[in-house]
């Protein structure tokens, strides 16, 4: 049978009593393929649409290098280098007691040579994401 008259039986009840297990079984596969292949060309043409979008509507203004910033520091003008010092003091405390309350010892054994910073990679979503959630434990 051609696929297109098979498609029209198959959509008649009564006549697909009447069909064999062979043909029902074509009909279905070719049901299948044909949803599968529609959905599949729906999806990449959406693809194609969205990323399109993307160009157009999200044209920075800024350098791609250029973190934005997000939150309350945002705002905050820049410290001095004595405030600086005296927050990489409380950083290194602070990093010292997880540390010893992890390896279950004190304080006085570790030793802190050097603290790097490294930089955010994290999408701004993401971190927008996080400062929200910390701000509504508060």
């Amino acid at each position: 049978m051609i696929v297109t008259e098979l498609l029209a039986r198959f959509a008649d009840p009564e006549v697909m009593q009447s069909l064999s297990i062979s043909d029902k079984l074509a009909a279905g596969l070719i049901t299948t393929i044909l949803g599968m292949g529609i959905t599949f060309a729906a999806l990449i043409i959406l693809q194609f649409i969205i990323s399109w979008m993307d160009k157009i509507l999200n044209r920075k203004k800024t350098a791609p290098d250029e973190p934005m910033p997000i939150g309350p520091r945002a705002q905050q003008p820049t410290a001095g280098t004595e405030e600086s010092h005296r927050d990489d003091n409380e950083l290194v405390a602070v990093i010292a007691a997880v540390i010893a309350m992890k390896l279950k010892t004190s304080v006085d054994s570790i030793v802190i040579k050097n603290i790097e910073k490294l930089d955010d990679r994290s999408p701004a979503w993401n971190r927008a994401g996080i400062i929200e959630q910390m701000n509504n434990r508060l």
